[in-house]
């Protein structure tokens, strides 16, 4: 499936299309016009890898090889985000082409998703960003239905440059604001690899090695001793590419989790959102400095969808953002809030009662929101 069109997403009037909770919703206005549900659908997998890469402006015929898991993948989503200074929709979009038969251009701007099966697989891909005057952000999802994983049939003797029993603090700046260097463990400390920021295009994670892809050497494996220095070497790398003129020397590991800041209250004219004094005077509060619990109450009748709350919308109502140390500004996913209630766990509200909000939602090092709860308090 590929969804082309600025209006599909459209945000600067009262129509339009939008994810959540297992359905295509159709929102005109205030009120849902359709829905296309899709909470019934499976797309079965044995290993999965998630990814980031991005399309430099003008780029052409990048070959998104399903993060490296090459002809095999059953399962692909991609997401593209376009630089917020990039106001003209006709600009946004992502040209792609099939790996096995390139002289066929398709087209995608929000999301392009595509399934398989083990007989009929989802050919590599090559993206081109027509836009010259910025970037794409691509985040991908690949899956694999079974145990094939013949691209990397031996992931340390690929076609590629390959470095083992690394640590995340190997890795130092050469030349601040143009390059970084990873070193041996000899003593004084020799240069493996030398990476020109400007030319790497994605780093990908998957277990305890990077898979960098770079315009000087192509591939390049970074096996680590240990997932964890996997995590914080993803972390940082990211963090420098973002950041170019930090030097690496001054960024400590990453061992901070994201933090959370809540509404006020939970909707405009909503119940304040209190932590575990219930104290109002002061909000709005956050979980850096305020503790890991909170409550407050919400009308189905004044805040849900047909007398119904999704997690879209209990997100909207308590959460005003959330920010990481060294990732910025981090947005949450459905997929990443729990509801529990009485009867075990839901991805809706429609009864009034008590229920129990929680969080699986990492950032690039892995820290996580394990203890924040939220006590809901469901009226009529």
């Amino acid at each position: 499936m590929a969804v082309c069109g600025a209006s599909l997403f459209g945000s600067g009037n009262n129509q339009y299309i939008k994810f959540g909770n297992g359905e295509f919703l159709a929102v005109e206005g205030s009120g849902i016009f359709d829905r296309l549900n899709f909470s019934d659908m499976r797309a079965p997998y044995k290993q999965l890898i998630k990814g980031r890469i991005i399309l430099k402006k003008c780029q052409t015929n990048y070959l998104l090889n399903h993060l490296g898991l090459g002809d095999n993948a059953t399962f692909l989503a991609i997401k593209a985000t376009y630089d917020s200074k990039s106001v003209n929709p006709d600009n946004n979009f992502v040209n792609y082409s099939y790996y096995n038969y390139p002289v066929n251009n398709f087209a995608f701007a929000q999301m392009l998703v595509l399934t398989g099966n083990p007989t009929n697989r989802i050919p590599q891909l090559y993206l081109s960003n027509p836009n010259c005057d910025y970037n794409v952000i691509i985040d991908v999802m690949v899956g694999i239905i079974d145990d094939n994983y013949s691209f990397f049939n031996d992931d340390l003797n690929q076609n590629a440059t390959s470095f083992t029993g690394l640590e995340w603090t190997d890795i130092k700046s050469f030349v601040v604001g143009e390059s970084i260097v990873i070193y041996d463990k000899n003593t004084p400390p020799k240069a493996l690899i030398y990476f020109g920021l400007s030319f790497i295009n994605s780093i990908m994670i998957n277990g305890n090695y990077l898979v960098v892809d770079d315009d000087s050497y192509g591939t390049v494996f970074l096996h680590f001793l240990t997932d964890y220095d996997a995590l914080q070497a993803h972390s940082l790398l990211n963090y420098v590419l973002e950041n170019p003129n930090v030097n690496i020397d001054t960024i400590l590991e990453d061992i901070t989790s994201p933090v959370i800041h809540w509404n006020s209250t939970a909707g405009l004219t909503g119940s304040y959102i209190v932590n575990y004094t219930g104290a109002t005077s002061g909000v709005p509060y956050n979980t850096n400095n305020d503790g890991l619990t909170y409550s407050t109450t919400i009308s189905l009748s004044n805040w849900g969808t047909s007398s119904i709350i999704y997690k879209d919308k209990l997100k909207d109502l308590l959460i005003n953002y959330i920010d990481d140390d060294r990732d910025g500004v981090m947005g949450i996913m459905d997929s990443e809030m729990i509801i529990s209630g009485t009867s075990g766990t839901v991805n809706s509200i429609s009864v009034v009662g008590t229920y129990s909000l929680s969080f699986n939602f990492v950032d690039l090092a892995g820290n996580n929101l394990n203890g924040v709860n939220v006590a809901l308090d469901i009226i009529i």
